[in-house]
């Protein structure tokens, strides 16, 4: 099986991208591939809170520090895979969420994104030949910011996450012309939060759905994805793939990591 990075970005903040990603994430280890999932998000950093509780001992070396040289790829990452009963391994790499360093990582210079990048396709090549991982996932940081950038630039593919509404759709559309296609970049959309009031009957709502964003985007759909209250009231902690496998979310996730894997 060959090696494949996989960026999953959005216009802007509260499209569900952390949550796809972090499930996509155990999906893939459940299938038994190895998976690492990285939080490139240092604006507004997730995937602490999503595993703290599995985490028991404080994270020595951060993302943040591994960018800045001061750790090596080795410590910055973290195997956590004997947590969950996983066929493949789930690698996770952590961003900072101390307030002082995330405005420390908005003020970087031209300088240090150049060797950001550097250092990012290094870590890649660490997780793939020392780790042996089979899908590298960046969990991006939100619009066209120096990270989103660098994780398009070393992906094979990018998810971008948007909701119907009218605000990410057009952001969205600029999100695609100002990165991806200025950098020639391989993309595909999943839709998330579609709310009940636009469901067509007779569960030809997807169809009905996936025709009028790919008019308007112009990309391949991987899938449309309802609201779901409960999902949307669940600890930021709880991973659906782990607790609640069968819950319409995770077989709506499961069509598109098919479909996902046959597109790259």
């Amino acid at each position: 099986m060959n090696n494949k990075c996989i960026s999953i970005h959005s216009s802007r903040g509260g499209t569900g991208k952390s949550l796809l990603a972090t499930n996509l994430a155990v999906l893939y280890a459940k299938k038994g591939l190895n998976v690492a999932l990285l939080d490139l998000d240092f604006r507004a950093p997730s995937l602490e809170g999503i595993f703290s509780k599995i985490i028991k001992t404080p994270v020595e070396c951060w993302l943040n520090d591994y960018l800045n040289g001061h750790c090596s790829a080795e410590n910055a990452t973290l195997d956590i895979s004997e947590n969950y009963n996983l066929k493949g391994k789930l690698v996770v790499g952590l961003a900072n969420p101390n307030l002082e360093v995330m405005r420390n990582m908005a003020e970087k210079s031209r300088a240090w994104e150049v060797s950001a990048i550097k250092r990012l396709f290094l870590l890649r090549s660490y997780l793939y030949k020392e780790v042996k991982i089979d899908r590298v996932l960046l969990d991006t940081s939100p619009g066209v910011q120096y990270m989103s950038v660098n994780a398009a630039v070393s992906s094979d593919l990018s998810i971008v996450v948007t909701t119907l509404d009218s605000l990410d759709l057009s952001g969205t559309e600029n999100v695609l012309r100002e990165l991806y296609d200025a950098f020639e970049k391989k993309t595909a959309i999943v839709i998330n939060k579609v709310y009940p009031q636009v469901l067509a009957p007779n569960n030809e709502w997807k169809q009905d759905i996936v025709r009028r964003v790919e008019k308007i985007l112009g990309r391949t759909i991987l899938g449309a994805i309802p609201c779901y209250c409960d999902v949307l009231q669940t600890d930021r902690s709880t991973i659906l793939a782990i607790e609640k496998p069968n819950h319409p979310f995770i077989k709506n996730l499961e069509d598109i990591l098919n479909k996902l894997e046959r597109s790259i």
